[in-house]
């Protein structure tokens, strides 16, 4: 039986393709022979492009290795615009989001505050502590709401901090 089990590991590792760390540095081509970018890093199973316009990480399967270094199936204007793409998805399903009493989580995943209104590109955030006015950008949309990069505490703080200094003035 062990023989029967090794055989199938070593069979298994024969045919899986082995995969080649992509270094840092490396020029990433399409299958054209075009330049797609460059490697800035490689870690955690994601290799990270930078196109010149984007940066961009892509899972280290996704790539093909050649001589001349790592192959990728999309053009530079194909990957630029998949990632414009789908910012512009994720933007607008966040600001579909924000709206009037959505709750807003910390960094550790508690309630922080809720949304009070939006202002353009200004978020105004309301907790127990008062409210505060914080960019779109600080926040992300996650699977279980949205998400802002303080905790509770470090939110309180600066609520507090910001009414000290205006009734100070």
């Amino acid at each position: 039986m062990r023989r029967i089990a090794a055989f199938l590991i070593a069979t298994a590792a024969l045919s899986a393709p082995a995969m080649a760390q992509i270094a840092v540095g490396a020029t990433v081509k399409d299958t054209t022979g075009g330049t797609v970018g460059t490697v800035t890093a490689s870690e955690g199973g994601n290799v990270t492009v930078d196109t010149g316009k984007n940066k961009v990480a892509i899972p280290e399967t996704s790539f093909a290795q050649t001589p001349e270094g790592p192959l990728l199936g999309m053009t530079k204007d194909q990957l630029d615009s998949a990632v414009e793409t789908a910012a512009a998805e994720n933007k607008a399903k966040l600001m579909a989001a924000l709206v009037p009493g959505a709750d807003v989580r910390g960094t550790a995943g508690v309630v922080i505050g809720k949304v009070e209104k939006v202002d353009g590109e200004l978020v105004t955030l309301t907790s127990e502590a008062g409210s505060a006015n914080v960019p779109v950008s600080g926040l992300a949309l996650q699977p279980d709401g949205l998400h802002f990069g303080m905790t509770a505490e470090e939110f309180t703080a600066a609520v507090e901090a910001a009414k000290a200094a205006t009734s100070g003035q």
